[in-house]
């Protein structure tokens, strides 16, 4: 679910994306190192190990961090180890396909449209009522599918079971607002807040989702709606840090949070664990890099690249593309996995939403590793687990090197071809 307007006012930006597919390989060749736009927050790690922290004007690591296919391979072992076979670690294939599958389509989805699913995406992301009859079958079709199970994250829904026993029994596990109410969520009214700062509550979530998935036979889960959301506009109320009795800081129920994921990795032991909030590589670099420092396995960015409805003819400034490209890169050095999530809910004609198809691809492609996954959702109401354009199974084979910044051009060079995106142009060719 979408927190909160990260561009409240994108400015039209020239974009070029040309893919070039090329019959002979290129040779490698040395590159130019891109400089980076953004800085650590005060705090930020090092994800390189090099020291224990980083002043606020340090530079990001450098896009030539993603290395060649050497480095992936070596980066990929560890970040694609999961309960199943785990995420596809390969670098041959151009593209690694997820599916945010816990809506609608899933539950009227034919036979040959699961087999569709299963070779079509690397990781699979669905609800455990309509999931857990396929899995078997999915595994079958796909031995190296990761099949996890969505959970709602910090939040119960009213009515529930689980809902009335907690609030009966442990009402102190519920976040509330400075006047003690409840706290719930407007655009899903059902969904109410628990408090991650409580240990007791972060104790019974982790052990119900760990029970939830070794009775499925899912291959891990999927925590949803972690971040600060909650702290700004995204809530029916501001929730309450019971140790200060004041709203909960920023930082603290980031780390609240880092803790409940880092108790269900626990509890889940050769599990994969995923979470979305990262949001973008905005929200990214100014603090949800925060739940990267999580056992988790993977961060989905839910706004990858753009609003869900913002205008199709509007397209991210060149500084954010930046950000979503180097968030990439952060979390591949932290040993997470990246599960971009762009989404086309504003409608458009079929060249508008090609031409989008087409830039969040190339983008994607800057920055892709082997631990690295995309899901494009052409419309609201798409089967996204099929692939809708066959752009996405394109074969590039492994990157050469890394991106490089040529006057107003990313480009990087793939053994059968190079990948371009100009932040100038408005051309877009694939």
């Amino acid at each position: 679910m979408t927190r909160r307007s990260i561009y409240p006012s994108l400015a039209r930006t020239s974009l070029l994306v040309t893919i070039l597919l090329l019959s002979t390989a290129y040779a490698s060749s040395s590159t130019v190192t891109v400089k980076a736009l953004a800085q650590y927050p005060a705090g930020f790690d090092d994800p390189a190990g090099t020291a224990s922290a980083v002043a606020e004007t340090a530079a990001l690591p450098s896009l030539s961090a993603l290395g060649g296919s050497s480095a992936l391979g070596a980066r990929g072992t560890i970040v694609g180890s999961v309960g199943n076979q785990g995420p596809a670690t390969t670098t041959t294939a151009t593209t690694g396909l997820w599916a945010a599958d816990w809506g609608g389509a899933a539950a009227g989805r034919s036979a040959a449209g699961w087999q569709a699913a299963a070779r079509n995406d690397q990781i699979l992301i669905g609800s455990r009522g309509v999931y857990r009859k396929w899995i078997p079958q999915l595994h079958t079709w796909n031995p190296s599918l990761s099949v996890l199970m969505y959970d709602l994250g910090p939040y119960l829904q009213i009515g529930s079971a689980d809902y009335k026993q907690i609030l009966a029994q442990h009402p102190d596990w519920f976040a509330r607002d400075s006047s003690g109410r409840l706290i719930n969520l407007p655009m899903f009214p059902r969904n109410y807040l628990m408090d991650p700062g409580n240990s007791a509550y972060r104790a019974w979530h982790a052990q119900q989702l760990a029970a939830a998935v070794a009775a499925d036979g899912f291959d891990g889960a999927m925590v949803d709606s972690v971040g600060d959301g909650p702290l700004g506009n995204y809530a029916s109320g501001v929730p309450i840090d019971p140790a200060t009795h004041q709203p909960y800081a920023m930082t603290t129920w980031l780390q609240s949070e880092v803790l409940m994921l880092n108790g269900d990795k626990a509890a889940m032991p050769g599990k994969y664990l995923a979470f979305n909030g990262l949001v973008s590589g905005v929200d990214y670099f100014r603090d949800s890099y925060i739940l990267a420092t999580s056992n988790a396995d993977a961060g989905i960015a839910e706004l990858f690249l753009r609003q869900p409805t913002s205008p199709v003819t509007s397209f991210p400034a060149a500084s954010e593309v930046q950000l979503d490209v180097e968030m990439i890169g952060n979390l591949w050095f932290r040993h997470k996995a990246f599960l971009g999530w762009t989404k086309m809910w504003s409608g458009g004609t079929a060249a508008q939403i090609a031409k989008w198809e087409q830039f969040t691809l190339g983008v994607y492609l800057l920055a892709r590793n082997s631990a690295s996954y995309l899901d494009f959702m052409p419309s609201h109401s798409a089967d996204n687990t099929a692939v809708p354009y066959p752009n996405l199974q394109m074969q590039l084979g492994a990157p050469f090197g890394t991106p490089v910044m040529q006057g107003s051009t990313y480009s990087r060079q793939f053994q059968f071809g190079t990948v371009a995106v100009d932040l100038v142009t408005d051309t877009v060719t694939l």
